[in-house]
């Protein structure tokens, strides 16, 4: 099963804002032109632009003006002076005031006469006539507004961000999104604008939502097309853990099945097992990405541990941890394997020695872990020198005492003939000295010096054996 990746999602996201901030700049537009149309009584200036958002009007004094400031706009087509010698107006200029607001400045003779602006489609007509006169004013037929909402993504995780988009709504002066779940019950709500249209939310609990937008036109006449989106905010997977034995003797295997870990709306496809003693140290950690989640696991130290599991599912989500306690029980290994290998110098009648490559491969039994042992092994010499010496075998049977890492070894063993004239093989007491130098898990490395001699009628001096090796136990 192959998890999914989802390391590229950041940039995905930071390119879909992008993309809609780039979108939303191509709407800001320009002043086209401005038609200026002279009666008898009257005088209308019709400012046309490519996109029309809103507007502020204001007037000045000291020269008097008529000041139209038109938001959106990032550039201007049309002149920048026209001329009108007409009802009180010298002329109209037009400039950039800040990025993104265009100015036209109507410049008065004297007293600013009577007006009107309206909305009209694609700009504002500007109507004046003179103060002694009723004009009969064209009805402006306002647009109705066009809802539009966009929710972003579709399915995400628990408090997730989820992003409300309604800027491709038509003709609004404001905005208003609802949410509610999967039963009609209302979540919240919030209120956009054309300059901040918009949004972004979280959810805490997993589960369908509902978003139901509603745009508003300049005469806050509501919109009456179907203008909704949803989003799906994923359930986390439930870990379940079950031990198999619970309690078990130390180095005896312990199963931890997390088998039964579900999701319900995918499937899990990670379990990541964590160890941790009495303490709250970390013992050890595993990760299965397969089916069944499980992990045997072989405790080497008695104590009570606490195994906890985490599910991961198909989309990220992750659950709560599922936890059990484990008892390893005491019993610490007694029996151990025990290798020994070293230089071993044996004498026979007279006074030269003999060199032997010496060897022994055996068990050691711990009757007191840490203070005293047995140990039964057998192995022998083998010499490159020619006769009368000869290689030989033996075996031994010994008692350790351990004090911290010093050992003292004695004991007794029967061992053939390592040169010609002496009986074929006869008894011998043993005794050693030794140290441990280091263990790794349960294996221990450790230095010894040996000593072996007859305990028949031979002369111990003239027949003893002296060895300078390692012990490997394992």
């Amino acid at each position: 099963m192959i998890r999914k990746n989802f390391s590229l999602f950041p940039f995905l996201f930071m390119f879909i804002i992008l993309l809609a901030t780039f979108s939303f700049s191509q709407q800001r537009g320009s002043i086209e032109k401005i038609v200026i149309s002279k009666a008898e009584k009257t005088l209308e200036v019709r400012v046309l632009l490519s996109f029309f958002s809103y507007y502020r009007q204001f007037e000045l004094s000291g020269p008097n003006r008529v000041v139209i400031d038109c938001f959106d706009t990032r550039s201007i087509k049309a002149p920048r002076f026209l001329r009108v010698n007409a009802l009180g107006g010298r002329g109209i200029r037009t400039g950039m005031f800040k990025p993104g607001i265009a100015r036209v400045v109507f410049d008065m003779i004297d007293q600013i006469p009577p007006y009107k602006i309206e909305d009209i489609e694609n700009g504002l007509r500007i109507l004046f006539w003179p103060e002694e006169e009723k004009v009969i004013e064209e009805k402006v037929e306002i647009e109705d507004a066009i809802c539009d909402i966009k929710v972003n993504p579709v399915k995400a995780n628990v408090n997730d961000p989820i992003f409300v988009d309604m800027s491709s709504s038509k003709n609004t002066k404001s905005m208003e999104v609802e949410v509610f779940d999967k039963e009609g019950i209302k979540i919240t709500s919030r209120k956009l604008t054309a300059d901040s249209s918009k949004w972004e939310t979280r959810f805490d609990k997993p589960g369908e939502y509902f978003f139901k937008g509603k745009a508003f036109s300049t005469e806050d006449k509501p919109s009456e097309n179907l203008c909704e989106a949803r989003t799906y905010i994923n359930s986390p997977p439930v870990s379940r853990l079950e031990c198999s034995p619970c309690k078990n003797r130390i180095l005896k295997p312990i199963t931890l099945d997390a088998t039964g870990s579900t999701d319900p709306d995918g499937q899990v496809i990670r379990v990541d097992f964590e160890i941790t003693d009495k303490e709250g140290n970390l013992v050890d950690r595993f990760t299965d990405n397969e089916m069944p989640f499980s992990w045997e696991k072989v405790f080497e130290d008695k104590g009570v541990y606490t195994v906890t599991a985490i599910g991961t599912d198909d989309y990220g989500a992750v659950s709560e941890p599922a936890l059990v306690e484990v008892v390893a029980r005491g019993g610490k290994k007694r029996l151990f394997i025990l290798l020994e290998a070293g230089a071993l110098a044996a004498r026979g009648q007279g006074t030269s020695y003999s060199s032997y490559m010496a060897g022994r491969l055996g068990i050691v039994y711990q009757i007191l872990p840490g203070a005293l042992d047995i140990i039964i092994s057998g192995g022998g010499g083998y010499t490159t020198e020619s006769a009368p010496w000869k290689s030989f075998y033996n075996g031994s049977l010994l008692l350790n005492l351990h004090v911290g890492p010093v050992f003292i070894g004695a004991g007794a063993g029967v061992t053939t003939k390592h040169k010609e004239t002496l009986p074929k093989s006869y008894g011998e007491a043993i005794a050693n000295i030794g140290i441990d130098m280091f263990s790794i898990s349960k294996t221990k490395f450790s230095i010894l010096f040996e000593a072996a001699g007859p305990v028949t009628d031979l002369s111990f001096k003239e027949h003893h054996k002296l060895m300078a090796g390692f012990r490997l136990t394992f």
